[in-house]
């Protein structure tokens, strides 16, 4: 498995809950422990990314969470498109 950064783990949470989704699929689906997912799970609420809805025991993705997505891919691609070119020209 490939080095995730906090960035990485916080949209798989963030695309796992968009929709709904209980904390123990995120645990299981996001790769995480109890314990990280717990200083996820508060970060990503403190920032309004994410939110928790008592009544149907589930997390959901905010809008503003679905614009931090929106985001976290475009950068991906630009940076992806940055990789290819280098590696066309030959860079490092």
């Amino acid at each position: 498995m490939n080095y995730r950064d906090k960035t990485d783990i916080s949209a798989t949470i963030l695309e796992v809950a968009n929709g709904g989704a209980s904390k123990s699929k995120i645990i299981s689906i996001a790769f995480l422990n109890h314990s990280s997912s717990l200083q996820y799970f508060r970060m990503l609420l403190k920032n309004n990314l994410l939110v928790y809805q008592k009544e149907k025991r589930m997390f959901k993705t905010t809008p503003t969470g679905i614009q931090f997505l929106q985001l976290y891919h475009l950068m991906n691609e630009l940076v992806n498109e940055n990789n290819n070119l280098s590696s066309i020209h030959g860079a490092t």
